[in-house]
């Protein structure tokens, strides 16, 4: 756990790997994902645990409790750790804390078992099946967050699953060191010019050091052109992203001449801890000098000098969160007939073999948003669709009247595969008017207290044909708690659509330009139709949007939401449906939980 990002965002972000067809495009996108610090947000949680009414498993005293953790992985339940045991109470408090990694963007689960440990047994390594069994209950870092105070209260379960008096309390506390945000400047001098016409176009790269001796890339500057002597801009990252909470794990300072293809040259590099990159910001004019590259012969390579280091401590986004922040979810789906008849196996919409891509991109990207929005109903709707001789409609409802409403994930996929059986699939492919309607609607949340942050996710199968008019909509939405998230549904081309994704340059429009950046665009087929995988990639920037409108407005933190009382708290959710066995050809929808709108109800894009 002590890795804030995996072994795939390691080969993602590591410069000079990338496939030569698509290295420009990459070596690009990479760029701007690590210059903007937005890699992934984790956190560092410590979470208690207590019981209330417990069972007594012993016959002349009480039980003698202790909780075992588990981790939810590839290869099934992995014990985490356990708690020291407590002797003869019923409402054991546990000393022993928990430190767990939270990311946003994904969907942790653990499951605590608390057992009775008779005389005799180590509870440091006892066989938790040996011991007597008191309750055990399941649940995912997101409700704890979530939940008011960070404190989850969760029924317990025997070992047929049926419910138990018995309850588990979980309480969060962030690290302070999660908070932190460093604003750094730096320099360098006399760098090696690798260039036969012009000077080298250097940029820094920085490397933390993990446990097992890789170096995973974690953050990167801005390319200076042509200088040999470089002064970059102040950038801001987050304590957690450059060295995970420990002011002394060793960094890899690399700097290197940007070349357009991805390859980029080793000029020099140093290895640093941040407790020396903060001293070396206090001494006016202190610089170190950089090492050659593996191999090359040893001389004067240049000198990195650190201008400034502020340390900072901010309203974090669990913060927000804390104080009853909300993320609420809004889906749009692509009706146009580039698709293909949904009767024809080669249409994207075609689901007698099971769930399309669509279906797979809101699965894996609601199952993550879903633990953000308090009352998990979510507006959906079409574009580009045709309701028998109704002219095209370009924002037409999905959901549930009045407000084209589903409930929960379950609930989106349902009206998703009526409507396809309703409506007939028309064109062009318009993006300004579910952006318009999406905009109506945060707006209307702008004076929510707590705040309420918007997330529209487009999904489509290939290029817009208003770009103008979808240009104008997002630079427009970009003053309001909105985040637009694009999937591009096959392989059709996208080109046009990561202009829309301004992580390195602002969109704009005649004299109007973007206030911030809102979009992300990814290409589903990239991940092989893994639906979680593109949830990893696609979220991964959202916390950081939510905290940078937050701050840019001025919208204070709200004070922590009191936690919920211990008795009549809420019971764990039921597990969902198996997605695979319920989307079987012939089966039966088994979610029902809303009837989608009629078809004749009709709206017009705004």
């Amino acid at each position: 756990m002590g890795n804030c990002l995996g072994s795939d965002v390691k080969a993602k972000y590591e410069v000079g790997q990338l496939d030569h067809k698509e290295s420009v495009q990459r070596a690009e996108q990479e760029a701007k994902e690590l210059a903007a610090g937005t890699l992934a947000y984790a956190s560092w949680l410590n979470v208690s645990l207590s019981c209330r009414k417990l069972k007594n498993a012993d016959m002349f005293s009480k039980s003698d409790a202790m909780g075992v953790l588990y981790e939810w992985t590839d290869g099934g339940w992995t014990e985490f750790g356990r708690t020291e045991m407590i002797a003869n109470s019923l409402e054991p408090h546990f000393t022993t804390t928990f430190k767990l990694l939270y990311n946003f963007e994904r969907v942790q689960r653990y499951r605590i078992l608390i057992v009775d440990v008779d005389k005799g047994q180590n509870p440091a390594n006892v066989a938790p099946d040996s011991c007597d069994f008191l309750g055990a209950c399941e649940f995912t870092l997101s409700e704890v967050v979530t939940a008011p105070g960070k404190k989850l209260i969760r029924d317990m379960s025997n070992r047929s699953g049926a419910t138990l008096e018995s309850k588990v309390v979980l309480v969060a506390e962030e690290a302070s060191d999660s908070k932190e945000i460093y604003r750094i400047r730096l320099s360098a001098s006399k760098l090696k010019n690798v260039e036969r016409i012009g000077k080298s176009d250097p940029f820094i790269q920085f490397y933390r050091g993990q446990e097992n001796g890789d170096w995973l890339p974690v953050y990167r500057t801005k390319v200076i052109k042509n200088n040999l002597n470089p002064i970059w801009e102040q950038f801001t990252v987050r304590a957690t992203q450059l060295n995970n909470g420990d002011l002394l794990r060793p960094l890899l300072i690399k700097v290197f001449d940007y070349e357009s293809n991805g390859s980029h040259r080793l000029l020099g590099q140093c290895e640093l801890s941040t407790e020396r990159l903060i001293e070396l910001g206090s001494q006016t004019g202190a610089f170190v000098s950089l090492q050659p590259p593996t191999g090359k012969a040893p001389g004067e390579y240049g000198m990195l000098q650190v201008l400034s280091f502020e340390v900072e401590t901010a309203a974090s986004f669990l913060d927000y969160l804390a104080g009853g922040t909300e993320i609420g979810f809004l889906v749009a789906v692509d009706f146009t007939g580039s698709n293909g008849d949904p009767n024809s196996p080669s249409s994207k919409h075609y689901y007698a073999g099971g769930m399309t891509e669509y279906e797979k991109a809101i699965t894996g990207i609601g199952s993550v948003l879903e633990y953000y929005d308090h009352d998990k109903v979510f507006p959906m709707f079409g574009f580009g669709g045709q309701y028998q001789r109704n002219p095209t409609n370009h924002c037409f409802p999905m959901g549930a009247p009045p407000d084209s409403t589903c409930v929960g994930v379950p609930g989106l996929l349902q009206a998703y595969r009526h409507a396809l059986s309703t409506w007939k699939l028309s064109g062009p492919t318009l993006f300004a008017p579910v952006i318009r309607m999406a905009t109506n609607l945060a707006r209307a949340t702008v004076a929510s207290v707590p705040p309420k942050y918007t997330v529209l996710l487009i999904l489509t199968d290939g290029a817009i044909m208003d770009m103008a008019d979808t240009v104008d909509a997002i630079i427009e939405a970009s003053t309001l708690p909105l985040s637009i998230l694009i999937v591009g549904i096959g392989r059709d081309d996208f080109g046009e659509m990561n202009k829309l994704d301004g992580d390195g340059t602002r969109l704009s429009s005649g004299n109007r330009t973007a206030v911030r950046d809102i979009v992300q665009f990814v290409e589903f087929y990239r991940y092989q139709g893994d639906g979680v995988k593109l949830g990893v990639e696609l979220l991964r920037e959202l916390p950081g949007q939510v905290v940078e409108y937050m701050r840019t407005n001025n919208i204070k933190c709200p004070p922590p939401l009191m936690a919920l009382p211990t008795m009549g708290a809420p019971s764990a959710p039921p597990a969902p449906p198996s997605m695979a066995a319920a989307m079987q050809p012939g089966a039966p929808y088994p979610y029902g939980a809303v009837q989608p709108s009629a078809p004749n109800a009709i709206v017009t894009g705004p």
